[in-house]
């Protein structure tokens, strides 16, 4: 095969085999579906092509917390170029290009770092598909900023490596491109570790340069792209004060920490889930034996394979005299014991000690890092054995050993379930017998799949005989045996629960079709649903998506432009979730006072908690009997727009007491954070008597309302209180105080009035400015390079 031949096979392998791999998306309408996909990225990615496509700059998000800043949201990605398709195609399609298109990123990208490195073309594809097709990028198919954060940072990596090989203005371009790409994803713990392995880069081969010099220029890449990202990065830092702590707390932040049990999925697959789920097989499983806080795993698999792990091992046997292979291997140990979070000391240090640090969470997301070492690793062991043929029947003469130990250990499974009963039920207090069996057959078959897995790859190292044969062999192994593991664990379904309002939504929509500006609010509050019984006909996946739609969660009531109440996403107000984050159990709601002043008008609930408390039957205004919920309506629920009497505070904290005191009147009275001065309080009239408010226009960033007011007062708009918003009182600029500790206020006096609430996102024009001057300079550095080197072809005689 020729060079160009081989290259073009290549290609043709990274795009073609992830699209093989994920079949039940790729040549189907099926879409990507499960948890934070539905939660979270359909609702954001909707509102963003709604805006753009009308010519607008999407800059406050109206639909989660009472609102917030959507730029200043990292997670929105409002600025990642691919937010281009949502614009060209359906939402559920556009999702899939970019999740599909992520795997082939993913490949494509370790692919080519293993080639800087290096490698030869099949042992650099090994690399590629154990890394983008092994359990964990598998798994995060349902979050999309890590499953692209993911797939980034591997190209990221290799313009760094050739910048710092060759430094010149479009290598630098390229790899800060790349870099500031994993930020704009939104994804910033993989920016900073991203940035900390370019450092690495310069440093663990200084022979390539002095190392002054190999720091200098990864420190100027990391400015580059930081600049690049101003645009994103501006916005952010200018909300720091005041929304709330991402990990407000060590146990917060530890959430969803890799348990070193699960250390066994590396070998022999996603043996702790459900097989006809492919979800974690008990939710008390996941918070009992591996204390996730959160009834699930991050993701569902960590699968590498066992040929990959074994040729890693030979990697760093072959290379052991090497300080490139110890210090990848400590880097990798590094970030496995940081992923470990809460069950070892270290990512605790670094919270405690590192003032960047605490501002992440859920120590699992870093495992892709230590995976594209693994990826690396098989690949560098792969073209040692090709190499070495003494080497080649040592790894396989380990692989028929460790094929041994596999069916040793199923075979103790087997007859006395040393797994299944004897190391969890240890580890569980209160196990579930019919959980056990469950994995006990996981465990039984993995061993024999691994096991068999194993066999396979010795025999063809120690009968082999052409290297590329030895070589395509291995690969298909490999890919194999990760499809088989992980192949089911990525849930796809219908996308026609994105077109069409579930039972609960609808009836919502119907009930308030003549609500004019601002529908009123929602809260969900109806309990996980947990194990239950399959419904014939519908898919376990289905059954998820319907329930999770019923229950309002999170952001799903956006997709049909309901607002819910509930604080969910990042950058939600302080203010805000000091109050509506509250939750009094049973029925998991703030205190009945707190919806009705930010004009909650509907919630779900669970319906045996609701009928155990004896609640009202009044206000039940539906009910899904198949998921035991109910549709409250909260008829006391304050307008979005009114006047009330003010009842000036000094701070935060008096007003939130004053909120919860009996002397306070909703809706007669507002709790006004007020300058300085004398105390006052005044008498509140009755509802209605201060005068009328009527919406003009009610849009994102701006508000415009008519008031006629009989007396001073204060008019109080029920939307999130954040710096960027003014307000002007007859085209006057006017003061906004903080109402209800949440939303805002300002005060009127006696008589007719327009009033106008606007927004711009604080940072956003200084971040522009940076990201736009940055990218004039620095094309101006390429077209400068391009004709230096355009003119040194055209005049060879003159020195380059």
């Amino acid at each position: 095969m020729s060079r160009l031949q081989s290259r073009l096979a290549m290609v043709a392998a990274t795009l073609v085999l992830p699209l093989l791999y994920f079949h039940r998306a790729t040549f189907s309408s099926d879409v990507f579906i499960a948890r934070d996909i539905l939660l979270v990225y359909y609702p954001l990615k909707q509102y963003w092509a709604e805006r753009v496509s009308q010519g607008e700059f999407p800059a406050w998000y109206p639909y989660n917390g009472l609102g917030q800043p959507f730029a200043g949201m990292l997670i929105s990605g409002v600025f990642h170029p691919t937010n281009v398709l949502y614009l060209l195609l359906p939402l559920g399609v556009a999702l899939k290009l970019i999740a599909l298109g992520s795997y082939v990123a993913a490949l494509g990208g370790t692919y080519r770092f293993a080639r800087e490195w290096g490698l030869e073309r099949k042992p650099a594809l090994l690399a590629g598909i154990t890394y983008a097709l092994g359990g964990y990028l598998v798994g995060i198919s349902n979050n999309l900023l890590y499953l692209m954060a993911a797939a980034t940072f591997p190209w990221a990596l290799w313009g760094a490596e050739r910048f710092l090989r060759q430094p010149c203005v479009r290598r630098a371009a390229a790899a800060a491109l790349f870099l500031c790409l994993v930020l704009l994803s939104g994804e910033p713990q993989s920016f900073a570790l991203c940035c900390a392995l370019v450092l690495v880069l310069a440093l663990v081969r200084p022979e390539r340069a002095p190392l002054p010099r190999a720091a200098s220029r990864a420190v100027l890449l990391i400015v580059l792209a930081a600049l690049l990202a101003a645009v994103q990065i501006a916005p952010v830092l200018s909300l720091r004060g005041e929304a709330r702590p991402t990990a407000p707390s060590l146990d917060l932040a530890t959430y969803f920490s890799f348990h070193p049990l699960r250390m066994l999925e590396f070998v022999l697959g996603p043996i702790f889930l459900n097989p006809e789920t492919d979800t974690v097989a008990s939710f008390r499983l996941a918070d009992e034996v591996f204390h996730s806080g959160v009834h699930s795993f991050w993701v569902n698999s960590v699968h590498v394979g066992a040929p990959a792990l074994l040729l890693a091992g030979a990697a760093l046997w072959a290379h052991r005299r090497r300080a490139l292979a110890w210090a990848v291997a400590a880097m990798a140990l590094l970030v496995l014991a940081l992923s470990m979070g809460r069950h070892l000391p270290l990512y605790g240090w670094l919270y405690q000690w590192m003032p960047v640090w605490n501002s992440f969470r859920f120590p699992e997301k870093l495992l892709p890092y230590f995976m594209f070492a693994c990826a690396l690793g098989a690949g560098a062991g792969l073209e040692a054995v090709l190499r070495e043929p003494a080497l080649s029947r040592r790894v396989g003469q380990a692989a028929f050993g460790l094929a041994s130990l596999c069916g040793l250990f199923a075979l103790a499974e087997w007859r006395g379930r040393v797994f299944s009963s004897g190391v969890l039920g240890a580890l569980w207090e209160r196990p579930q017998p019919d959980i056990q069996d469950m994995l006990h057959g996981n465990v039984l078959l993995a061993s024999v799949v691994a096991g068999g897995a194993l066999g396979v790859m010795g025999a063809v190292l120690l009968r082999g005989r052409a290297p590329a044969t030895v070589a395509w062999a291995v690969v298909s192994l490999q890919l194999v045996i990760l499809y088989l593991a992980n192949g089911d664990v990525y849930l796809v379904t219908i996308p026609e629960f994105l077109e069409h309002p579930s039972q609960m939504v609808a009836t919502i929509l119907e009930a308030e079709q003549d609500s004019g500006a601002g529908r009123p609010r929602v809260y969900g509050a109806a309990p996980e649903l947990q194990e239950h019984e399959p419904i014939e006909g519908i898919d376990p996946i289905d059954i998820q998506t319907v329930n999770t739609l019923d229950s309002l969660w999170a952001d799903t009531p956006a997709l049909w432009r309901l607002e819910s109440a509930k604080p969910y996403l990042p950058v939600v107000s302080w203010r805000a979730m000091s109050l509506l984050g509250i939750q009094q159990e049973p029925l998991g709601l703030p205190p009945s006072r707190i919806l009705e002043l930010f004009h909650v008008k509907y919630v779900t609930v669970g319906a045996g908690a609701y009928r155990r408390l004896k609640g009202k039957p009044d206000v039940i205004f539906a009910e899904i009997p198949r998921f035991d919920e109910l549709l409250l309506r909260n008829s006391q629920a304050l307008p979005r727009a009114y006047l009330a009497t003010p009842v000036c505070v000094p701070d935060q904290d008096a007003a939130r007491n004053l909120l919860f005191s009996r002397s306070f009147t909703p809706g007669q009275q507002v709790a006004l954070e007020c300058p300085p001065g004398p105390e006052h309080v005044e008498t509140p009239t009755s509802a209605g008597a201060l005068g009328q408010v009527r919406f003009v226009r009610y849009a994102p960033e701006e508000v415009v309302l008519e008031v006629e007011a009989t007396q001073p007062a204060a008019l109080v708009l029920n939307d999130a209180y954040y710096s960027g918003w003014s307000a002007t009182v007859d085209g006057r600029p006017a003061s906004i105080l903080p109402a209800n500790v949440a939303v805002r206020g300002v005060r009127l006096t006696a008589g007719t009035h327009q009033v106008t609430f606007s927004f711009r996102a604080p940072g956003q024009r200084l971040g522009a400015t940076l990201t736009l001057v940055t990218l004039g300079l620095l094309g101006l550095a390429l077209l400068l390079e391009w004709r230096q080197r355009a003119g040194g072809r055209a005049s060879p005689t003159v020195p380059r």
